[in-house]
């Protein structure tokens, strides 16, 4: 369910004229998610992949100093989805069950993060002048 928030949610930022770089961050972690279940071995490679893909969009947007922009915040689930790739945490069931908690927190904070940026962009169409709206000065 917080999943699918921060999919619409990064989904109506785009569409307002907002960063494209949580919607790309959800495409990638919901194939994450999808690898990352799977029993093959090919798979969970595959969900380990995507964590590298973040990484790469995050320095490729931030530089080296990404770590310290509030979009890093959408490592913490990939790096959770990563980690059930591993057959050492996946076969103990409480190392499993701290890490779904793990991923349930991280993905609130997600979700908490994109909609303190999406009310920020909001407040920026508010302070224009002649009462600007996202749809004169924002996407579509």
């Amino acid at each position: 369910m917080i999943g699918i928030f921060c999919a619409l949610n990064a989904t109506y930022d785009v569409m307002i004229g907002g960063t494209p770089f949580y919607f790309f961050a959800v495409l990638v972690l919901a194939l994450q998610s999808i690898f990352a279940l799977r029993e093959s071995e090919r798979s969970r490679n595959l969900a380990g992949l995507g964590l590298i893909v973040l990484v790469m969009g995050l320095v490729y947007s931030y530089g080296f100093m990404f770590l310290t922009h509030l979009k890093a915040i959408v490592l913490l689930p990939s790096i959770c989805l990563t980690l059930f790739g591993l057959p050492s945490i996946s076969q103990h069931p409480q190392k499993a069950y701290l890490l779904k908690t793990v991923l349930l927190i991280s993905l609130i904070a997600l979700a908490a993060i994109q909609y303190y940026e999406l009310s920020m962009l909001k407040g920026y169409y508010d302070s224009l002048p002649n009462n600007g709206s996202w749809q004169k000065y924002g996407g579509l």
